[in-house]
């Protein structure tokens, strides 16, 4: 990104114009997202419901500095869970082939401990999206955490890529919904007590069981990605949110 820019986060729409309005926008000459949560005059992008934190900050510069000035734009996906290591990196890790059910069923939870950045990711991490690699179709995967901010965060993140590039597509796809309370305190344990041993162990544990709904997400992330590729000269801008724990079970092997 080589432009520079400045980005104001509030919780209150009112408080972010105001905050604008100070810096000199225009607030009546906003362009707004799809989502209505962030605004964009000039090199200036205003941003309301989230709580302003070094999670959201990190986030939304992160996601501008993936699409301001970059041309041309690869289809992206987003995986997207707490804290980026988790749900999100199987979620990765499966959409590109580079682990399979036939896998986990076969070794159980202990292969999912060694996937590169599973339950590896620390706590600034969080917000920061890490490229996993590129799939069958040329669109790249990644693993994003929002933390505690969620689908709020999320939908702000959609605003601000398609106002950044409005020929972007992408999908954020929120895979945050299998984490249940072991995989939560397994998590817990390994990132922020340092328990990592007993910790990795409880959420790979929990999360190998969970890896068809997971299957079941990126089967519709990759047929999106499929139509994106055969479209890719006639397709405008396009960029989703989708809940990647209730896509179903259609499909599924075994």
């Amino acid at each position: 990104m080589n432009q520079k820019i400045t980005v104001l986060i509030a919780k209150r729409k009112d408080a972010v114009l105001g905050a604008s309005a100070e810096r000199g926008m225009n607030v009546g000459g906003i362009t707004w997202g799809s989502h209505g949560f962030v605004g964009k005059s000039g090199n200036l992008f205003a941003v309301w419901g989230v709580t302003p934190s070094p999670t959201a900050c990190r986030a939304v510069t992160s996601m501008l500095n993936l699409y301001l000035g970059k041309r041309p734009l690869t289809p992206r996906i987003f995986y997207v869970c707490y804290a980026g290591t988790h749900s999100s990196v199987i979620a990765s890790m499966l959409h590109l082939g580079m682990i399979h059910l036939e896998d986990i069923d076969a070794s159980g939870s202990e292969i999912l401990s060694w996937m590169p950045y599973f339950d590896r990711r620390t706590t600034a991490d969080i917000g920061v999206p890490v490229l996993l690699g590129l799939d069958e179709n040329g669109s790249e995967v990644y693993a994003l955490g929002t933390g505690w901010l969620g689908r709020s965060l999320e939908l702000c993140l959609c605003d601000a890529v398609e106002l950044a590039s409005p020929d972007a597509r992408a999908c954020f796809c929120s895979v945050r919904g299998v984490l249940d309370f072991p995989a939560r305190v397994g998590g817990f344990l390994s990132r922020r007590l340092n328990l990592v041993v007993p910790g990795r162990h409880l959420v790979s544990r929990s999360l190998s069981k969970k890896t068809r709904v997971l299957y079941a997400a990126t089967r519709y992330c990759l047929d999106l990605s499929s139509k994106w590729k055969d479209n890719e000269n006639h397709s405008e801008g396009e960029v989703i949110w989708v809940d990647g724990s209730k896509q179903g079970r259609a499909g599924l092997p075994g």
